[in-house]
């Protein structure tokens, strides 16, 4: 690998979802929410690592020391950022050609261009190949002019949106079979995800729409993937897969689902029918107890709650188990990526059962969808989340995700209903703004 310069300034606060709609045409990757320490946006590569194997994201973490002894900070100060790689990979491993053609099985980029915010203060990183310092400065005051200059056009969102289910009668054939298999003991618990294809009247702008789910959703976990221009993989998830600070990890069973009430009584009604479900607790409970099966070797302490608290987002509510501790000190952010992924709570369980089951019964290729996105830093800090409520944009069309778990007592109806009511969490985000009102 070539040496990397780095050059970081500090500059004044911007939208990262501005400055992705001003690179437009360019590579864009993008982390956000209130949740995480750092939010970054980025623009063009100016390095990556990618692997191709079933043990992709263990090969990235035995490859990030040396990655990052060919960056230089030419004015490295504690004051400033560190250099930040965004990234990710398949659910699978391998995939089908299609819609995926452009993503790598699993990557880490270093952005050409970065804007990053940490805390309340904001930073813009240039990276180039063995260049001047002087060079690195001029170029950054130049990019940064433009950008600050550029007239940004008003986002325009679709007024129309046609749909396009998949088949029920294979979706009931799907959810029928998994639950055979679960009553005859092959399989505990099993995700099963369909997609939904969606075409609009006009161009759909994703940032606009990143930046309008930022708005009703901060907590979510907003991310974009874009290898090749104008094909993009984004999404709002509610689910962090781990992040780390320094020895420290939080991370977290979110598992079993229902709708949002239409007033508060409703609402709370709603959310102590999820809490006093067999059916959803047990769905939790295989999520928890895998967690904490895998992070058992990794940690030195680690802490979980007795007990499963409401997670309400705009359009439904979930389980949610807080889990916390304290890495042993020859483990990265990495190692966990690779240990947890896929959780039952969006593969299954048995885990290499329900793998098997999944990619014979599903029928679309997943891809990035429900797989590990995130950043981390050269400290070995990081986030990582779980890549659901999310689909693959092209111009004026998406194909958009949502999964249920299955369980034996799961009835295919109400797991259709259940997907359709994850995919609207995007489809409605796409409509026009005076639709959205």
């Amino acid at each position: 690998m070539n040496r990397i310069i780095n050059y970081t300034i500090p500059t004044k606060s911007y939208s990262l979802t501005d400055f992705l709609r001003f690179g437009s045409g360019s590579e864009r990757f993008y982390f956000e929410s209130s949740q995480s320490p750092v939010a970054i946006a980025g623009l063009g590569i100016a390095a990556q690592i990618s692997k191709d194997s079933a043990d992709r994201f263990t090969e990235l973490g035995r490859s990030i020391q040396d990655f990052f002894q060919h960056i230089t900070c030419i004015n490295r100060s504690d004051l400033l950022p560190r250099p930040i790689l965004l990234g990710g990979g398949s659910f699978f491993g391998a995939m089908e050609s299609g819609i995926w053609d452009s993503f790598p099985q699993a990557a880490l980029i270093l952005p050409r261009y970065a804007l990053i915010r940490v805390g309340g203060e904001t930073f813009f990183s240039v990276n180039q190949v063995s260049a001047q310092k002087d060079a690195l400065r001029s170029e950054a005051e130049s990019f940064l002019a433009k950008f600050e200059s550029a007239i940004l056009p008003t986002p325009s969102m679709p007024d129309e949106i046609t749909v396009q289910e998949t088949s029920r009668a294979d979706w009931q054939n799907a959810i029928d079979r998994s639950v055979k298999m679960i009553r005859q003991g092959e399989l505990k618990k099993i995700v099963m995800a369909r997609p939904m294809y969606a075409t609009g009247d006009r161009a759909i702008d994703v940032p606009a729409m990143l930046a309008h789910l930022g708005g009703s959703c901060p907590s979510c976990f907003r991310f974009l993937f874009e290898f090749s221009p104008s094909t993009t993989f984004a999404g709002a998830t509610p689910e962090r897969l781990v992040s780390v600070s320094g020895s420290k990890f939080i991370t977290a069973a979110i598992a079993g689902s229902i709708p949002r009430g239409d007033d508060p009584a409703e609402d709370e009604l709603l959310g102590q029918q999820l809490l006093n479900s067999a059916k959803d607790q047990s769905e939790h409970n295989f999520v928890v107890e895998q967690i904490r099966e895998k992070m058992i070797p990794l940690t030195e302490s680690l802490s979980i709650a007795s007990t499963p608290k409401l997670l309400r987002l705009p359009n439904i509510q979930h389980l949610r188990t807080n889990i916390s501790g304290t890495l042993k000190t020859d483990h990265s952010i990495l190692n966990i990526v690779a240990a947890l992924h896929p959780t039952p709570a969006v593969g299954g369980t048995p885990t290499e059962n329900a793998l098997r089951v999944m990619r014979g019964l599903e029928g679309f290729e997943r891809g990035w969808y429900a797989a590990p996105v995130g950043w981390m830093d050269s400290n070995g800090n990081g986030d990582f989340i779980v890549a659901i409520r999310s689909g693959v944009f092209h111009e004026n069309t998406a194909t958009l995700f949502g999964g249920a778990g299955i369980v034996a007592s799961s009835d295919p109806q109400k797991e259709w209903d259940e997907t359709g009511l994850k995919i609207r969490f995007l489809l409605n985000a796409m409509r026009s703004e005076a639709e959205r009102a």
